[in-house]
């Protein structure tokens, strides 16, 4: 590997570092190990293992087809020896987290080596199993098929990693459907996956173990907080203070069941847009009302938010995660978006593909959402329920 290709891979795995930094920071590795080894040292990468010179002594090769016989000379080449915690992280065995919901399926792998939790695969699919839901109480033939090409795909990178654990939750989706036990038995019964319902009250305090870790690892510790996971068929809302349980509401706001239940087109016309709002800020109602240090804002439509802000070509994680977008500039992205076609909203920067007619009503709940607890801002957290269900299998 040379400086090079090791550049690439840190631009592919830190989008947001700069091409000519990669590259020294390569060059200036490359160059420290090649001194190193010039000088008979090792090189230790703590918790991986350790680059060491060694001299090979000269030998006498022979070519099997003629017997003819070669000298190698003498020379110096490295090799690196694993150190014994990375053999044994590496043989940790993977477990599985999948997040159902109404529309996306998501999974997670990831480790728990020494008290210490790694995420390290995150999958999705835009399968839509809720779409007819508001109108038939079914999940359709259609919405069926695309879940099951999902979990098909799910399955094989399963197995391909040799995961024996694994926590499926459904949420809103399955709570509402006439046929969800049924769409739940084929799914055991075709992928060996047990899928479990959680109701809204579960789902919330998942969302929470969630967003509670992913704010730990931003050192932020407010004392006070309010955590909004707006779902494709329900909005969980939590109430957060140090020393008291969470409160917790569940309320219908999903933007795939609003997208459904209003007939939403594109472009919104003015009358539509503000018969959505009206509609939400009525909802919110029913919350009580207290203003949070902070609110934090969670789940597919969050990601989606930042995304646009940011204007990502592809998801990042780690620039979402974080990321705090204000009052004034949701606003402006309502305006913008909604007076576009879904021809248009396909192509505009940091669109996820499968979500631009859920864009209105996303953005006008967090619009109210902020409104009506009279902030300016929220901070998006990436995550949340789907990484809470590795935390709860590791007992965190």
């Amino acid at each position: 590997m040379t400086g090079k290709d090791l550049a690439k891979k840190l631009l592919s795995t830190f989008p947001d570092l700069e091409s000519e930094v990669a590259l020294s920071l390569t060059n200036a590795f490359f160059e420290t190990l090649k001194s190193a080894m010039k000088d008979g040292h090792s090189v230790e990468l703590r918790g991986f293992g350790t680059f060491q010179p060694r001299v090979c002594k000269g030998v006498i090769f022979v070519n099997p087809k003629n017997n003819q016989r070669y000298y190698v000379q003498e020379k110096k080449r490295v090799v690196f020896r694993t150190g014994t915690e990375f053999l044994e992280r590496l043989n940790t065995p993977f477990d599985a987290g999948l997040d159902l919901g109404t529309q996306t399926f998501r999974l997670i792998l990831g480790k728990h080596f020494e008290d210490t939790p790694s995420f390290l695969l995150r999958e999705r699919a835009n399968v839509r199993l809720g779409e007819g839901l508001c109108e038939s109480g079914l999940i359709c033939d259609a919405a069926k098929e695309r879940g099951f090409s999902a979990l098909k795909n799910f399955k094989e990178i399963l197995d391909r990693y040799e995961v024996k654990n694994i926590k499926a939750i459904g949420t809103a989706v399955f709570r509402k459907a006439k046929n969800a036990l049924e769409f739940i038995a084929e799914v055991e019964k075709s992928f060996g996956i047990k899928i479990e319902i959680l109701s809204p009250e579960e789902e919330a305090k998942y969302t929470l173990k969630g967003v509670k870790f992913g704010l730990e690892m931003l050192d932020y510790k407010p004392k006070s907080f309010v955590v909004v996971d707006v779902g494709g068929g329900s909005t969980e809302v939590i109430y957060y203070k140090e020393d008291f349980e969470p409160i917790i509401y569940s309320i219908d706001l999903g933007v795939v069941a609003l997208r459904d239940f209003f007939g939403l087109r594109y472009p919104l016309t003015t009358k539509a847009l503000q018969s959505l709002r009206d509609y939400i800020r009525d909802k919110l109602k029913e919350l009580p009302y207290t203003k949070p240090e902070m609110l934090v804002i969670t789940g597919g439509s969050a990601s989606l938010l930042g995304s646009l802000d940011l204007k990502l070509k592809i998801y990042d994680q780690r620039a979402l995660h974080g990321h705090r977008i204000t009052l004034e500039r949701i606003a402006k992205m309502a305006q913008r978006l909604t007076s576009m076609t879904l021809s248009q909203l396909s192509r505009v920067k940091g669109m996820e593909r499968g979500r631009e007619d859920l864009v209105a009503p996303a953005l006008c709940v967090y619009l109210e959402l902020l409104s009506y607890f009279q902030l300016d801002s929220a901070l998006i957290s990436e995550f949340g329920i789907l990484e809470a269900t590795l935390l709860s299998l590791w007992g965190l």
